[in-house]
């Protein structure tokens, strides 16, 4: 952590301070205390104070909900079987539904697209590699009409940004995909074969 500080930011402290971080026994100032977010891409202040922003929380509940409601309501449309987790599925946490499509059960996560600038972000569970996750974009001008795609694990792990208990998720949307940087997240244009 030490190097990393001074190579990124100029920043010089002890591999004692680096220690003493780590082991609970202080914390940084605030000032190296953003930079270390930066570097482990984890929210500033959970980071040092162990809380996500209150902001962040309530954003999250309000279009998971609507996300999870919406991509239920597709999936049951086009007659494919669906269940939500019960409380004792060790998956409960990052699975918002399950779908039996082509013969074989799939775990999924719907996420809902929020504005940032011209790009889109999305919250994704912490264990993405356990689900397919699905994004949901509302059609600009058309308030009954959204595109799906298909969040791929590597845009998730290459660029995501960890925020305490979930990763946050910057694209840009194209009629055909999502881009994330080099990746491309399709389009879901038929549910039964894109997943």
């Amino acid at each position: 952590m030490a190097e990393q500080l001074k190579a990124r930011y100029g920043t010089v402290v002890s591999k004692e301070s680096v220690r003493r971080w780590a082991s609970g026994e202080g914390r940084p100032r605030p000032d190296k205390g953003k930079q270390i977010a930066e570097i482990l891409k984890v929210d500033e202040s959970w980071l040092l104070l162990g809380v996500q922003p209150e902001g962040d929380r309530k954003t999250v509940g309000a279009t998971q909900n609507a996300a999870v409601n919406l991509l239920s309501g597709i999936l049951l449309a086009r007659e494919i079987t669906v269940a939500i987790p019960d409380e004792t599925d060790p998956l409960k946490d990052c699975v918002n539904l399950y779908a039996v499509i082509g013969g074989r059960q799939l775990r999924l996560h719907a996420t809902y697209a929020q504005e940032s600038g011209k790009s889109v972000k999305f919250i994704v569970p912490v264990q993405f590699e356990h689900v397919s996750v699905v994004a949901i974009v509302p059609v600009e001008g058309d308030e009954a009409s959204f595109k799906l795609y298909h969040l791929l694990p590597t845009a998730i792990s290459k660029y995501g940004n960890k925020r305490g208990g979930y990763i946050e998720l910057t694209g840009a949307t194209t009629d055909a995909c999502i881009r994330v940087k080099d990746v491309e997240c399709p389009r879901i244009r038929n549910m039964k074969a894109a997943l």
